[in-house]
């Protein structure tokens, strides 16, 4: 079984690069499987202990110990008590812990509540996959450079890197407690992984390496008090001119509505610029209104009437922009530029609409199950608020919704963007073929560049549910609806 690409790390170059810029690999250490077996002797120590009991942490090749969720296990839910009396029911904080298993008497209750001796044979982590370590790796790589005259780099760069090499991978683990120190529990070794990289220029993509099982154990080597499966990870790679020492740093970009995916975007709404190193680092503004510079990028458009206007940014990362088009854009074919601090420029040319509308889907993706939930009326006036839909580790998924029952009255309210600039021109609302009354179209009043829309579902309806937002003749994406 082979890792999630969206999870996904070391790397040999083609050549000796020059000094100063770096592809700077984004890497991780996955987890999953965790069993612990028999008496493990480091939870209770002779003097105080601090709760959480039996919360380990995680030093590897990929980081240091953190108190995060390194190397969970499962929820007691038996009440535990520390040595100042303070008492609770154990996992109520969300740490999922593992029991000491110890047959040492003298760490017996009320030290150690958990205490287990006898019965006590295997435990098994209830949680799937843990992050225990990351970091980033920055690997020499040579400046990019135009060797076709498209004005586009086509060499260099991170393109100079083909595989990534871990060597030995390791994890110790430990029993957390900072009142008397951390007690090391075992340390398992894992074979080193290899990795093929497929880097353009700007940046690498995701990939990972296949499960891993120990090859051997130390502090002891035996025996094999827990046992882990393990899993390398490259989450991206991007190119950064340390120093500026590149120049003519040149890229290409492509331009898509935040919500529908698609283009064109409208003024004063969300849209996505996609690339390859479009951002040095990943970053979320913390003030409002949202920046013009936000992780050293910003982002210009230059519209039909060649006027140019900075964007205001909401999330920047190295292969995603999310920015507002500004609202005084003027409709037409209009060209972008995302600017880095270090000198690198990705262009991309968009077409600007007065209205665009997109519904945004809970995958984020312009389709499937829509990111909206639903209002629940009774007769008597008050509201009920249901998710429609819910998210796991694979994704999101429709959550259906039961229809209005007698006295009832249900109203969906989606978020969509380019909507707010149709004027006098009717905002409607198709389901599963048929348009319905639409109570609500335009500024959603609290996101920036979000806009809103608010509909009665009509009783007849059942299913699967196809959604289409229309503004004049321009369609929206599909998204949908599940009702029952």
């Amino acid at each position: 079984m082979r890792t999630s690409a969206a999870l996904l790390l070391f790397v040999g170059t083609l050549a000796c690069p020059a000094s100063g810029q770096v592809c700077r690999l984004s890497v991780a250490g996955l987890n999953q499987a965790r069993r612990v077996t028999g008496p493990v002797h480091t939870e209770c120590p002779p003097s105080i202990h601090t709760p959480p009991f039996g919360n380990w942490g995680v030093a590897s090749n990929f980081g240091q110990i953190i108190d995060g969720h390194q190397f969970e296990g499962w929820c007691h839910e038996s009440r535990v008590c520390d040595n100042f009396g303070s008492c609770r029911v154990d996992c109520s904080d969300g740490w999922y812990e593992w029991n000491s298993c110890t047959d040492t008497t003298q760490f017996r209750a009320p030290n150690c509540t958990l205490y287990n001796a006898t019965n006590c044979t295997e435990q098994a982590s209830t949680t799937g996959v843990n992050v225990h370590g990351s970091k980033n790796d920055d690997r020499p790589v040579s400046c990019p450079v135009d060797t076709n005259g498209d004005g586009v780099a086509d060499s260099g760069g991170c393109r100079d890197l083909v595989l990534y090499s871990s060597g030995t991978n390791y994890m110790s683990l430990y029993e957390l407690d900072p009142a008397t120190g951390h007690d090391l529990v075992q340390t398992l070794y894992f074979p080193p992984v290899a990795l093929t990289l497929t880097c353009t220029v700007w940046g690498c993509s995701p990939t990972g390496s296949e499960w891993l099982l120990p090859s051997f154990y130390d502090s002891p080597s035996s025996p094999a008090k827990v046992s882990a499966q393990l899993a390398v990870v490259v989450n991206s790679g991007t190119f950064i001119n340390t120093g500026n020492r590149c120049t003519s740093l040149s890229g290409s970009a492509s331009v898509l509505s935040a919500a529908s995916y698609r283009q064109p975007v409208a003024p004063d709404s969300l849209a996505s610029a996609f690339g390859d190193g479009l951002a040095i680092t990943t970053a979320l503004p913390s003030t409002t209104p949202l920046p013009y510079l936000l992780g050293g990028t910003t982002v210009i458009l230059t519209d039909s009437q060649n006027r140019q206007q900075p964007a205001r940014i909401s999330y920047v990362s190295p292969r995603q922009v999310n920015f507002i088009v500004p609202a005084a854009m003027a409709p037409g074919t209009a060209r972008l530029r995302v600017l880095r601090s270090d000198g690198a420029v990705f262009s991309a040319s968009v077409t600007i609409s007065t209205v665009a509308p997109g519904l945004f889907s809970a995958n984020a993706n312009g389709w499937g199950v829509a990111a909206g939930y639903i209002v629940r009326v009774a007769s008597n006036g008050v509201h009920t608020y249901e998710p429609i839909y819910a998210c796991g580790s694979s994704g999101c998924v429709a959550r259906p919704i039961s229809q209005a029952r007698s006295g009832e009255t249900l109203f969906l309210v989606l978020p969509a963007t380019g909507i707010r600039n149709h004027g006098g021109t009717p905002v409607r609302l198709r389901m599963a073929g048929q348009y319905v009354p639409v109570t609500y179209a335009g500024p959603q009043g609290h996101y920036a560049a979000v806009d809103q829309i608010n509909a009665q579902v009509p009783p007849s309806l059942r299913g699967g549910i196809g959604i289409v937002a229309v503004v004049g003749s321009t369609l929206s994406n599909t998204v949908t609806l599940t009702l029952q």
